[in-house]
């Protein structure tokens, strides 16, 4: 079984910072988790590791796609199994470090996502309720029915095949089904999962702060920039928080004071969400970040912790 080190936590936490700590001590490189740093382009606002760091570390899942492409769970999986093998082979340990629990989640566990096509009574049938229902009515009846709380409501809205299927399966009894259906009843690869945590007003006054030095960065010119390139304002990339907004700020939908308030808002509600995500995860092994002097003596204890976990090394 191919070994892995998974570094998650929420949105500011310090993920990066200590996966190169990491990556120091075991010779690994690194895949990043994140549903929106695969995109060309897209980097102060999904908080990329700067070209400095990218060029020191060996990574992957960055910069792979175009912001006018589709993604996918599905298509993570794939890439981020050759990624393992290929970083494997050279020697070096994979590290996962990133904060999209579904990807996270599906990969450890070995999701299967060639689930059968339904039949056309039931697509007609979940349609009908789809069009019959607000967004926020179905995320109550999602929720009643299957007690999932999914990472980002916008990207199960935008996967219309997806969503279909999880309406039809609720209204066959079989939502939970569907939920946790392709799990593999253990991870699929030795797997030490570190999580990063802090106390929620730490955390959010983290995160405030990140998004006012991402505003000083540059970030509404990098937005400006992929719409002048012909990036579409409601592609899939373009839903990543912050980008939606600042993007309508551009258009003059949105005064750029509540653009950026609007973005905190809308962070600290995907970290708490992130944490609920990831505290349903019974094999991560949680570390409060206050709990230690300063980063080197968290990096320290986590290494040792990992090495204890792989008794080989």
């Amino acid at each position: 079984m191919e070994k892995l080190i998974a570094i998650i936590g929420p949105t500011a936490v310090g993920k990066t910072a200590l996966s190169f700590a990491v990556a120091d001590a075991f010779h690994g490189d690194i895949i990043s988790g994140d549903a929106y740093q695969i995109y060309r382009h897209m980097d102060i606002g999904t908080a990329k590791p700067s070209p400095a760091e990218l060029a020191r570390y060996t990574h992957y899942l960055i910069d792979v796609a175009d912001p006018g492409d589709a993604w996918s769970a599905a298509a993570f999986c794939r890439h981020a199994a050759a990624a393992v093998q290929q970083v494997t082979a050279t020697g070096h340990m994979p590290l996962l470090v990133g904060g999209t629990g579904l990807y996270v989640q599906s990969f450890v566990e070995g999701y299967d996502f060639s689930a059968p096509p339904m039949d056309a009574a039931a697509r007609d049938r979940a349609c009908a309720r789809i069009a019959a229902s607000t967004e926020d009515e179905l995320q109550s009846y999602i929720r009643e029915h299957t007690h999932w709380e999914p990472q980002d409501w916008h990207e199960l809205f935008a996967n219309s095949h997806r969503l279909n299927r999880l309406i039809a399966a609720i209204e066959a009894g079989e939502g939970e089904a569907f939920v946790r259906s392709g799990k593999s009843r253990h991870l699929v690869y030795d797997t030490y999962v570190i999580g990063l945590s802090l106390p929620r007003p730490v955390l959010y006054d983290r995160i405030e702060k990140r998004i006012d030095l991402m505003m000083a960065a540059g970030w509404l010119d990098e937005v400006r920039r992929l719409l002048a390139a012909g990036v579409a304002p409601d592609c899939q990339a373009m839903k990543a928080i912050g980008y939606e907004e600042l993007a309508a700020c551009i258009q003059g939908r949105m005064a750029q004071d509540d653009a950026v308030e609007r973005i905190k808002i809308r962070t600290r509600r995907f970290a708490k969400r992130q944490l609920t995500w990831f505290k349903r995860m019974p094999y991560v092994h949680w570390y409060e970040k206050d709990a230690y002097a300063d980063e080197e003596a968290l990096a320290q204890a986590v290494i040792a912790d990992s090495r204890a976990y792989f008794t080989h090394i």
